[in-house]
């Protein structure tokens, strides 16, 4: 029998695997139908602070989120790896040209003097590789999500394609942080 870890590594490279092999136009067509269902929603309408991340490795894209919240005058929020922790900082981004490569590749925002502290923010929007029925979020395996999401009061809300969630329950340890509702292309799933 696998113990919780080695279950969610072998896991997190099933899902990724999954994830790696979609068609470019399939990402960008269920993102879109992922988006629009999120932007619709209770969570997007009522947030004036917004913590967005910007997609890598075929996670779902963000662009229209993005685009509509500023549209809206809403604050916009990317997170950074902030070395000497490791931890995540949200800075605040008027525009996607703001984003550069950083840590692991991932588009970042500069580290400037506009953070957010994470009780400020009035809603987290997440990635993952898999998530269940709970709530329950299996990451990249570094924690940086769950340590910040600890410090957050906000509702946390994961974007994910519909073959990511999980009929059975994730295998979970003590330090891991549910969300409150998982968006896909065929609805939303509300913890």
């Amino acid at each position: 029998m696998l113990t919780t870890v080695a279950e969610k590594e072998h896991l997190r490279q099933t899902m990724l695997g999954q994830r790696s092999r979609m068609a470019f136009e399939e990402v960008y067509r269920l993102s879109l139908e992922i988006q629009a269902r999120f932007v619709r929603g209770t969570e997007f309408r009522l947030a004036k602070k917004l913590a967005l991340y910007a997609s890598f490795k075929n996670e779902v894209l963000t662009d229209e989120i993005f685009s509509r919240a500023l549209e809206a005058g809403k604050e916009v929020y990317f997170p950074r790896i902030v070395r000497g922790g490791p931890h995540l900082a949200f800075y605040r981004v008027n525009g996607k040209e703001e984003l550069q490569a950083g840590s692991y590749k991932i588009l970042e925002p500069p580290e400037v003097v506009d953070e957010a502290a994470p009780a400020t923010l009035e809603c987290v929007v997440v990635p993952g590789v898999a998530f269940d029925a709970n709530g329950a979020r299996l990451g990249y395996g570094k924690g940086y999500y769950d340590r910040f999401l600890k410090k957050t009061r906000c509702p946390v809300v994961a974007l994910a394609f519909g073959f990511q969630l999980l009929s059975r329950p994730l295998p979970e340890e003590p330090h891991d942080v549910t969300v409150n509702s998982i968006v896909t292309e065929s609805g939303i799933i509300r913890v």
